[in-house]
């Protein structure tokens, strides 16, 4: 499996993956996910060397025009520069083959990463924290508690 930059001939795939997955990221389709990619610092995709996609994952950077309510509030929290991870999504048949360790390995540098979790979703409220991650606080979306989580950066 390799990781490489996301086109545009991926884009069915990633929104039929991101569908597939509505317990833990918002819904997307083409149009959004075409703004989306035009806005991110960082689209990426886990080739499974058999022609699928086995994950992907889109960052947006500070000072971006998105339309989010998570990212707004990291925007209005953060003081520092950040990497706002706005998705990450793995196939159900790529699960547990550390595809999401390989996605944030490539995107982890020397910023902090900020990301919100449904406080409902155990699995990777737990991924998450083995990574790291600290809750810096929560935002109520569309009737679900969001976990705003923050990773600083390795020290040394």
């Amino acid at each position: 499996m390799t990781i490489r930059d996301m086109t545009h001939s991926d884009f069915d795939t990633i929104v039929e993956l991101n569908q597939d997955a509505l317990e833990g990221v918002g819904p997307l389709d083409n149009e959004s996910l075409s703004l989306l990619v035009k806005m991110s610092d960082q689209a990426l995709v886990v080739d499974a060397g058999d022609g699928g996609i086995a994950g992907f994952v889109i960052t947006v950077p500070p000072g971006a025009e998105y339309d989010s309510s998570r990212y707004r509030w990291f925007e209005d929290t953060l003081v520092d520069d950040y990497v706002y991870l706005d998705r990450i999504v793995v196939s159900q048949d790529h699960r547990r083959e550390g595809v999401a360790s390989r996605l944030y390995e490539e995107i982890e540098a020397e910023l902090p990463i900020a990301l919100e979790v449904y406080e409902t979703n155990d699995v990777s409220l737990a991924f998450h924290e083995s990574r790291g991650f600290a809750p810096v606080g929560e935002l109520e979306h569309q009737g679900k508690n969001n976990l705003m989580l923050v990773r600083e950066p390795d020290q040394g």
